[in-house]
């Protein structure tokens, strides 16, 4: 019995150690398969020692890890499916907004070319109204009411000399703020295509966040420049070669600007002006300021009438000081000016502009001084080349003839009797 009972457990453990033989060279054999990759095919296998862990032979432990699995499983599908559901949110940097090139391409056109003619100076303006106006630095302005206005050109950007040849808009410097060095001019006649530019505030524009200039540093039209906000100077001071005194908070700025991007646009990220482009230090490099842009947003507020303001009326003040003005239309806007050109005390010349649109489309002339206007010269076209002209030839205040000019060419073609 002892025996038999010995005979059956050294046939057990036979069977027993036959397993743990088959098993420990499948396991060697799927360790080779492995490892195969990135070695050599010749490389030999050490014999390795195994033990196995008493929790892998608890079945039952395996029925709980699957009951779990399925559960997890069901838990993970139901998540997925909500995730899938729910709208993806995009994160942006504080700064974000829109790539420089469309900035540019946006508000190149809203950007002018200014010209000082008693300075012999050139600068840079930009649209804030839709009625025409720009804004500018004061030492832009400084010294004249009357303003030369360049547009972007139609066929792209061309030289100064090449743009001074091209056709130009007038425009009057009609309010100056020169301790801020911000002013306003009114141009004549501008595309109604040109949009104003947005003007954006202090708040939005921190240390670190890309600004861009637009402007014309030295005489080189539509230069666009990139940098970034170095620091924000409440109650900056500065002092021009004029001795003229400046006081404002400036963003300082890494953007290059230089001689004639006086009075251009800083824009943010997201395409708002924040600041007036005014001065830079030659004596440091990338010290260059710009007034903040609640400045002017202040400037403007502080003139509301400056959006009904006709501009011929500077440009006709700055030659006849002593121009009685006249709104003949009674709607808020100067439309007519009286002069005595020759100083005696009686009106000779009236200039009018019905339309208020800037133009001087008509020219009244009293040549004996009686009061009562013998000729009304008119020019229909706006070319500034008059074409026609009412005479009063008995003074009974009502015309008589009318005559025609029909080539411009300063000689009457025809002249018709009015009944």
């Amino acid at each position: 019995m002892l025996l038999g009972s010995l005979i059956i457990i050294m046939r057990n453990l036979q069977t027993f150690t036959f397993l743990l033989v088959f098993v420990f060279t499948n396991l060697v054999a799927e360790e080779k398969k492995i490892k195969l990759r990135g070695i050599s095919d010749n490389e030999t296998f050490k014999p390795i020692q195994i033990s196995i862990s008493p929790d892998l032979l608890n079945t039952d432990k395996v029925k709980d890890l699957k009951s779990t699995y399925e559960a997890a499983k069901e838990f993970a599908n139901k998540t997925d499916k909500q995730l899938k559901s729910r709208k993806v949110k995009k994160f942006r940097s504080a700064n974000a907004g829109d790539s420089p090139s469309k900035i540019y391409n946006d508000y190149a056109k809203s950007v002018f070319f200014l010209y000082n003619e008693k300075a012999e100076a050139i600068g840079t303006g930009f649209l804030v109204d839709s009625s025409g106006l720009i804004l500018s630095n004061w030492h832009v302005t400084d010294k004249t009411k009357k303003m030369f206005v360049w547009t972007l050109p139609e066929e792209g950007v061309i030289d100064a000399d090449s743009l001074f040849a091209k056709e130009y808009y007038f425009g009057s410097v009609i309010a100056e703020n020169k301790k801020e060095d911000l002013a306003l001019i009114k141009a004549i006649g501008l595309p109604k295509n040109i949009k104003p530019v947005n003007l954006g505030t202090n708040d939005e524009v921190n240390v670190g966040d890309s600004v861009y200039a637009i402007g014309h540093p030295k005489g080189l039209p539509w230069s666009f420049s990139a940098g970034m906000v170095s620091q924000k100077r409440k109650n900056y001071k500065w002092t021009y070669e004029d001795k003229s005194e400046h006081s404002a908070t400036v963003l300082q700025m890494q953007t290059p600007i230089s001689t004639g991007n006086s009075g251009g646009p800083l824009f943010s990220g997201k395409g708002k002006v924040v600041g007036v482009n005014t001065l830079f230090q030659g004596d440091g490099q990338n010290l260059n300021f710009a007034v903040a842009v609640d400045h002017v947003k202040k400037f403007i507020k502080d003139n509301p009438v400056v959006t009904k303001i006709n501009p011929i009326g500077a440009i006709i003040k700055q030659d006849y000081p002593n121009a009685i003005t006249e709104d003949y239309n009674k709607n808020g806007t100067i439309d007519t000016w009286y002069v005595d050109k020759n100083g005696n005390g009686k009106l000779d010349l009236g200039f009018v502009d019905d339309d208020e649109n800037g133009f001087v489309e008509g020219t009244l002339i009293d040549k004996d001084e009686d009061g009562v206007w013998e000729i009304f010269l008119i020019d229909t076209d706006e070319n500034g080349k008059a074409d026609q002209a009412y005479l009063d030839n008995d003074a009974d205040k009502k015309p008589d003839v009318l005559a025609h000019d029909y080539n411009e060419d300063g000689e009457w073609d025809k002249f018709e009797e009015l009944s």
